[in-house]
């Protein structure tokens, strides 16, 4: 008789986790062959190979496709920074959108996946970790918003580094005001929280408010869940609040992208 069991929790390491939905058809079509789950222990929200529930020797396979994408990214981006090596840029130098439009985000993109996947295959030890958290900072401080969310999740939980409240309302600050929805969230609960940031529940409600215009349904579930505390003034300062800054982040991307 087979075996089934839940996937570890990347951040705690807990197995106590129950499947989660997908917040959009997109994120749902970027992940071919994951499911997202929510650890019960420390409220992560992850992705999880979709097999998770099936029988145990299945994992191998799993070990295995994992183990080849995170082998393929770290090429991919060895090849993209022997590529800038190699052009002869100065530091700080950009190459032209012409030339090469996408590497950045391709790099940076690669380096987050690797990352992610070393730190769901738990049984790998150490210093697989370790690298996987130096590859996740490589880019978040490259500008890439996932690898900020999980890096401010993994310093607030304090499983696989340091616990570090003020690093992790750092890099959820971060991605927050860089439009990741599912940043908002985190940085909004950090606010509910008082972790990293002081206690306040009108801002807390304001990042729920704004992820939740994004279509995060964990958006839409903080923010109403919050809303029943706020009296009537607070409520309504904080809708307000919402609609300046969702109004003023439209202002700045569109100046952006003229």
């Amino acid at each position: 008789m087979s075996t089934r069991a839940h996937p570890a929790c990347p951040a705690c390491g807990s197995t106590d986790c129950r499947r989660s939905r997908w917040r959009s058809h997109e994120e749902h079509a970027g992940h071919p062959g994951l499911h997202p789950w929510r650890c019960l222990a420390c409220d992560q929200r992850f992705l999880a190979p979709d097999d998770a529930l099936r029988p145990r020797s299945r994992w191998p396979l799993v070990v295995g496709i994992l183990s080849a994408l995170l082998l393929l990214g770290i090429g991919i981006a060895s090849v993209r920074m022997l590529d800038l090596d190699e052009s002869g840029d100065a530091p700080g130098e950009t190459r032209s959108a012409a030339a090469e439009p996408s590497a950045p985000a391709d790099a940076l993109d690669a380096r987050f996946r690797a990352a992610r996947a070393a730190l769901l295959d738990t049984a790998r030890g150490r210093e697989v970790s370790a690298s996987a958290v130096s590859q996740l900072r490589e880019a978040a401080e490259g500008g890439h918003t996932g690898a900020m969310v999980l890096l401010g999740k993994l310093y607030r939980s304090g499983i696989g580094m340091p616990q570090n409240y003020e690093l992790a309302a750092r890099w959820l600050n971060q991605a927050a005001h860089a439009g990741d929805p599912e940043g908002m969230v985190e940085f909004g609960r950090l606010h509910r929280s008082g972790i990293g940031v002081e206690r306040d529940a009108v801002q807390a409600y304001v990042w729920f408010n704004r992820a939740a215009a994004l279509l995060n349904m964990d958006g839409v579930q903080e923010r109403d869940s919050i809303a029943v505390k706020l009296d009537a003034d607070e409520l309504r300062r904080a809708q307000a609040l919402s609609l300046e800054a969702a109004e003023e982040a439209a202002r700045q991307a569109a100046e952006r992208s003229r």
